[in-house]
């Protein structure tokens, strides 16, 4: 068997085209500066055929021969600065400042890519699994990802309502929340470059699209910026990319989902900037969405959204203000030419001679407005006492004005002082007073003036934080004991809020909302959010379910029952005012129909359970299960047997397809009783399962172990007997025809018996 380049899937030895794929061996390459189908990086990552090149990246389809899964390689090769000789691994770089400008993208290609390493799984985005040099540059192995591209699905003719898109966009946000806190951006975001699955999930791909070429007048720049997705910041030579840059991106999506058409290209909009809210366009939305969507979609950075976080808190925010956008009047900088041929149409319009500048109020100083004029002050990475002394000063020196100080959101972040500002609701360098206006008018969000010239309202500020939490922390935890581990007041209703669900027990945790962005128990409990950091500010509130819950003198042994179905109707209290003693009873209830069972567990048919036998509890027979126990004890959970895997009679393929379909993914390479390597098509023998930590077999199990761990399958295999071949016949000659023979004389008849012959 050998590995097909073109979709990785092993194919027969004598095959020269695909069955899978059609890809054909002795496919030339499409470029003599591509590897060749086959090469080997970093000792075990085999390349295969080339998916895509970038102008400075190439992607090709890969094999990661030690896990035996599929990946993708990306290899830093920008065309402006280098090439590959045809055969040869090692990359060719152009001499002089074609050097160090390859030299430094590729610095910042790898270091990038270590960053989203280090994050291990960040939620809607593609895993990266190596960053490595080699052959005189860089590759980045990142997650393969089957599905389609948003793009595809979208040119399919789909269109999204408003809660589907925000639903969707919430997935990415909450992935570039984490990315961006490691100062990565992607830079290239739009549907061509977000994975759709199969099962829905949705992943962003390809980080580093314009993040490595480090000129302005780059060829590769004007090939990589996708029109209508790309904000005016990065046509500039000198324009300041950030997290900013990808909220626009985010939000360009976002509006071509639920509008069926991309946003006007931004450089343009820089002109005259005719965008359409969805609303005016027949679009169904709600005036949040609506709002925290083109607050996100404002041309210049300064008044656009400004990180994920933001933009996530406002899809989750029942009142969104529009950010007002202000006329430009100071220059930022120059467009390069390229950019420029873009919008010429339009800029010989407004500018002679084509020179096309902007114009930006926050970046004007008190000298340019007159002595007397007053202007915010930058305060990032100051303490919020800084704000407030200024502010405060401010009010003294005009008596009729009151600004005050509010802290909204806290921003987790270890290499930042604890309490320094993050941002500012009023950007740095605005006008909060110009005594040369004959009428000041109310351009801030959040403030207000009277015709005296007084300014009124909150300056609102996001304070870096280092207090955190991991979603690990919390999985399985009580709301009542997590209350407490959080110094949380369980008699506050306003920060430990009650939720009705029959189906829970009481102080079940339901949601945490943190700097107002809701957590479900779903989120908290996926795989992937594991080493998420939860910013734990102190406005943190907790919702829980209050219902009934089970109550027994002394827990049973529910394994002596056998099956579920076999324990009989047990009587139900329920807690009443948060109060462990006060409890009533309100009936009986079967054990099967409660929320205390948990039928999700597997065993193999050898084990002896069967579906529906109990396996397990987590609290021991005779416990004392009573007012006697705390509020912040785990509950009683029974583990019931959902499902029997059979290997009898079936290859290790069929089998290992069977486990996958219920989301059993890792297993150990297949090998025979005697140690020998296995093959897929061979039959299985027997089959163990392993925790996590591989070592205790387990007798009952689910596709990840109590302790949030993959399991391990180890597959025996038999391998098929050898065929002996069967010697050839030796050719004997044909015997010469005959006489017929005389007849036989007749055996003598037994002794005392009669003959029993009789005469034909």
């Amino acid at each position: 068997m050998k590995l097909c380049m073109g979709c990785m899937n092993q194919i027969e030895d004598h095959l020269s085209a695909c069955p899978h794929c059609g890809f054909n061996e002795h496919t030339l390459r499409q470029e003599s500066y591509y590897l060749d189908p086959g090469t080997v990086v970093g000792g075990k990552y085999i390349v295969g055929r080339v998916l895509n090149y970038g102008g400075h990246t190439v992607s090709y389809l890969g094999m990661d021969a030690e896990k035996n899964r599929k990946v993708i390689v990306k290899e830093y090769l920008p065309s402006d600065f280098s090439t590959r000789s045809e055969g040869e691994k090692d990359v060719t770089i152009y001499s002089g400042d074609g050097q160090v400008q390859f030299e430094q993208g590729l610095t910042n290609f790898l270091n990038e890519m270590n960053h989203i390493q280090s994050l291990k799984e960040a939620p809607g985005i593609a895993k990266v699994y190596d960053c490595l040099a080699e052959n005189e540059t860089g590759y980045v192995v990142s997650e393969y990802v089957e599905g389609k591209t948003l793009k595809e699905i979208l040119e399919g003719g789909k269109k999204y309502s408003s809660e589907e898109a925000v639903a969707f966009i919430k997935k990415i946000l909450m992935g570039l929340s984490k990315v961006h806190k490691e100062d990565v951006v992607h830079c290239d975001i739009s549907p061509e470059t977000i994975m759709v699955t199969a099962e829905g999930d949705i992943k962003l791909m390809d980080f580093g699209a314009t993040r490595y070429v480090t000129t302005a007048n780059s060829k590769s720049l004007s090939i990589i910026l996708k029109r209508g997705y790309a904000p005016e910041e990065q046509y500039r030579s000198k324009g300041k990319r950030g997290s900013w840059t990808d909220v626009y991106a985010v939000g360009a999506v976002m509006y071509r989902m639920i509008t069926g058409t991309a946003p006007q290209e931004s450089v343009e909009r820089t002109l005259a900037d005719d965008l359409k809210e969805p609303s005016k366009m027949g679009v169904s939305i709600p005036k949040n969405i609506e709002n925290a969507l083109m607050n996100a979609l404002n041309v210049y950075q300064d008044e656009r959204t400004q990180s994920a976080d933001v933009f996530l808190k406002e899809l989750n925010s029942e009142s969104v203000k529009r950010i007002k956008v202000k006329q430009r009047k100071n220059k930022t900088g120059k467009f390069p030419v390229w950019a420029k041929v873009l919008v010429a149409g339009l800029a010989c319009v407004v500018v002679a001679g084509g020179a096309y500048v902007v114009y930006h109020m926050s970046g004007q100083s008190s000298d340019a407005l007159g002595s007397k004029a007053i202007v915010m002050q930058d305060f990032r990475n100051k303490t919020e006492d800084d704000v407030r002394e200024y502010v405060e000063n401010l009010n003294k020196e005009h008596s009729g004005w009151d600004i005050q100080i509010d802290t909204q959101d806290f921003i987790f972040d270890l290499n930042k002082e604890n309490g320094t500002v993050y941002a500012q609701s009023v950007a740095p360098g605005a006008v909060l007073y110009d005594p040369d206006k004959e009428n000041q008018e109310a351009e801030i969000e959040g403030l207000s003036y009277d015709n005296e010239g007084n300014v009124n309202g909150t300056i609102s500020l996001t304070l870096y934080s280092q207090e955190k939490m991991h979603y690990s922390e919390i999985q399985g935890m009580n709301a009542y004991a997590l209350a407490q581990k959080l110094k949380i007041d369980t008699a506050d209703e306003q920060y430990f809020i009650e939720e009705e669900n029959e189906d829970s027990n009481y102080f079940d945790l339901a949601s945490m909302e943190v700097a107002g962005t809701l957590i479900s128990k779903d989120e908290l409990n996926k795989e992937e959010n594991r080493d998420n950091v939860i910013v734990y500010t102190p406005d943190i509130k907790i919702h829980y379910y209050a219902s009934n819950f089970f109550y027994w003198d002394a827990l049973p042994d529910f394994k002596g029952f056998g099956s579920i179905n076999n324990v009989p109707s047990q009587p139900v209290y329920k807690y009443s005012n948060k109060n462990e003693n006060e409890r009533e009873a309100v009936g009986e209830k079967a054990l099967g129909d409660s929320n205390l069972v948990e039928k999700d567990y597997f065993a193999l048919k050898s084990s002896g359970l069967s579906v529906g036998d109990i396996a397990d509890q987590n609290i021991d027979p005779g416990t004392k299960y009573d007012e006697s126990r705390s509020l912040g004890d785990d509950r009683l959970v029974i583990k019931v047997i959902g499902g029997i895997f059979d290997y009898e009679g079936k290859t290790a393929q069929k089998f290992l397809n069977e486990l996958a379909a219920y989301g059993f993914t890792k297993y150990a390479p297949l090998r025979t009783s005697s140690g020998k390597e296995g093959n897929l098509s061979w039959s299985v023998e027997s089959v163990k399962i392993y925790d996590s930590n591989e070592s205790q077999e387990l007798e009952f199990f689910r596709p990840k172990d109590d302790a949030g761990g993959q399991v391990m399958v180890y597959v025996t295999v038999k391998e098929p007997p050898k065929q002996t071949p069967k010697p050839k016949e030796k050719s004997t000659p044909k015997p010469t025809p005959k006489s017929e023979p005389e007849e036989a004389p007749a055996p003598a008849p037994a002794p005392g018996g009669n003959d029993s012959r009789r005469a034909n």
